[in-house]
């Protein structure tokens, strides 16, 4: 038997190559931002404000939008494209992706649909709703729907059909159907195959989103960009990227919250692997 003073011994001696790979994981990224900025500063003086500003001027320019009341517009229309179009593609996607799953007869009819639609750029589809909505919110929200709709619906079927046949004869033989059945083996199973998916799909849809805003809604942080751009401003261009950023590292990081929160076991693996 494994005495307690040797499995002490091994979690310290885990714990203590713990902390030196954090701190070099910290230590390099410090090092690789150091780098980034100094090349940043260094081609900024190679070149005109108008071609590539300085970190200083982009941050000099974040601040400015920090206490203009366009920024928070812009964020709050964004947001409206992107979570009423991904709510959309998630509603239809997965309703359509749920009865593939169930049904194996419907997919032959509905899967080169799906390809068809995974295969067709993004920018397509914007020209097609300039054509069919004009210029307004109807761009963005339809596009990011049309374009983060069949990867749920891809990703909702995939998860249904890989649910383990054992439980599933298991939950058959005990009879269990309806609500007891959904909580305890189809959610957990499909959800622990969803998530991932929707962290990807939710990154996409601000993507396109803000593409969209770029090209055909006079509102939003892609609207913003074209603005700035219209003006050589692209001290103020870079610092509406960042804004961009901000706000994608922002959602990614609430739905990855919620994954540990809704698949706890998943989380406690990956810790242990780490």
């Amino acid at each position: 038997m494994v005495s307690r003073q040797s499995l002490t011994k091994t979690t310290a001696s885990q714990t203590a190559i713990a902390r030196p790979s954090r701190f070099r994981s910290v230590l390099l990224s410090f090092g690789m931002l150091t780098l980034l900025l100094g090349l940043w500063q260094w081609g900024a003086q190679q070149y005109t404000p108008v071609i590539l500003p300085t970190p200083g001027e982009v941050l000099s320019a974040g601040r400015s939008l920090l206490s203009e009341v366009r920024l928070w517009g812009a964020i709050s229309a964004t947001t409206f494209h992107v979570v009423t179009g991904f709510g959309l593609a998630l509603a239809i996607g997965g309703l359509l992706g749920l009865l593939v799953g169930r049904q194996l007869w419907v997919q032959p009819a509905l899967a080169p649909i799906s390809v068809a639609l995974l295969g067709t750029p993004p920018i397509a589809w914007l020209v097609l709703t300039m054509v069919w909505f004009g210029l307004g919110h109807a761009n963005s929200i339809f596009t990011v729907a049309v374009t983060a709709g069949p990867l749920v619906f891809a990703g909702v079927s995939e998860a249904v059909r890989g649910l383990d046949p054992d439980l599933v004869a298991v939950a058959q033989v005990y009879r269990l159907e309806g609500k007891a059945r959904l909580q305890s083996l189809d959610w957990p199973q499909v959800m622990s195959r969803l998530l991932p998916m929707l962290v990807t799909g939710l990154g996409l849809a601000w993507r396109v989103a803000i593409m969209a805003e770029v090209l055909a809604t006079p509102t939003g942080i892609g609207a913003e960009l074209n603005t700035a751009r219209a003006n050589l401003d692209t001290a103020e261009v870079m610092a509406w990227i960042g804004v961009a950023i901000a706000l994608v590292l922002t959602s990614d990081t609430l739905l990855r919250h919620l994954q540990g929160r809704l698949l706890p076991w998943q989380a406690a693996s990956s810790g242990g692997g780490g």
